[in-house]
């Protein structure tokens, strides 16, 4: 269960004036604003403008895992684009997160055209969803507000101090009703999500572990998603690299997924 949040810094400094500690209470710091908070958690997970590379890999019973490699393009101020690496029956197929839609070509399917995913619809029969791939900022979808403090561990690291974040989607496009987030209060780390349909119920929940420093971000190498309607369909991605570019405008356009 989380706590209620700490009182509010001029309370706490009222209480203090009037036991006669104020002479020697340390200086407290105002908590943070829940939309200061969803802030930070965009800008640690992406780059302005960067090139990546990332692995997937699913298990889930009765079937052996599936794992699936991408390059990825991307700015948090367009979409982003990503190429399928392997395994080879699917290499070369290509999506492109545009205007709030995630757009998807197979140059050996024999068609010229793209085809519009559905953001809920499970990203390549992964844990992960269509949005979950191709949005860059949580903070275009969803409306945030402070839930309270939890201490918490994520990936098996050690148990630290966490706010609490409940975001209420705010647009007719977001693709769940709510996304509560912890966020490692010593570093704004997001260490774990949990992911609530529209009629408020609870059906996926994430772990964001080994932080790891790629020069110029540094950010949770590997997500943990857990399917809670499928029960035992778990889809690990990787993040193997990640740096700065300048990625063109000319590729956030279909005519660019198609080429």
């Amino acid at each position: 269960m989380t706590k209620p949040l700490a009182l509010p810094m001029a309370i706490r400094r009222s209480l203090l004036v009037s036991l006669g500690l104020a002479a020697i209470a340390l200086p407290l710091a105002a908590l943070p604003s829940a939309a200061e908070l969803l802030d930070a958690v965009d800008k640690i997970l992406a780059l302005p403008s960067y090139v990546s590379t990332v692995t997937m890999e699913t298990a889930e019973p009765g079937s052996a895992p599936r794992s699936m490699s991408f390059a990825s393009q991307g700015r948090t101020d367009k979409g982003s684009y990503m190429e399928v690496l392997a395994p080879a029956r699917t290499k070369g197929t290509r999506f492109l997160q545009l205007e709030g839609s995630l757009w998807m070509y197979n140059p050996k399917a024999g068609s010229a055209n793209a085809i519009r995913l559905s953001a809920r619809d499970s990203f390549q029969g992964s844990a992960f969803s269509n949005a979950d791939v191709g949005k860059n900022r949580f903070s275009e979808d969803y409306e945030p507000s402070l839930a309270g403090e939890e201490t918490t561990a994520s990936g098996g690291g050690t148990p630290a101090p966490c706010y609490v974040v409940a975001s209420e989607a705010k647009t007719a496009d977001a693709a769940y009703g709510k996304i509560v987030m912890w966020i490692r209060e010593s570093d704004l780390q997001p260490v774990k999500m949990e992911y609530y349909a529209k009629s408020g119920l609870l059906f996926k929940r994430m772990e964001l572990s080994k932080v790891k420093d790629y020069g110029a971000i540094t950010r949770p190498s590997v997500l943990r998603m857990e399917s809670l309607e499928k029960k035992g369909t778990v889809t690990t991605l990787t993040l193997l690299t990640m740096e700065p570019k300048e990625v063109p405008l000319s590729v956030f356009n279909k005519n660019y997924l198609t080429r």
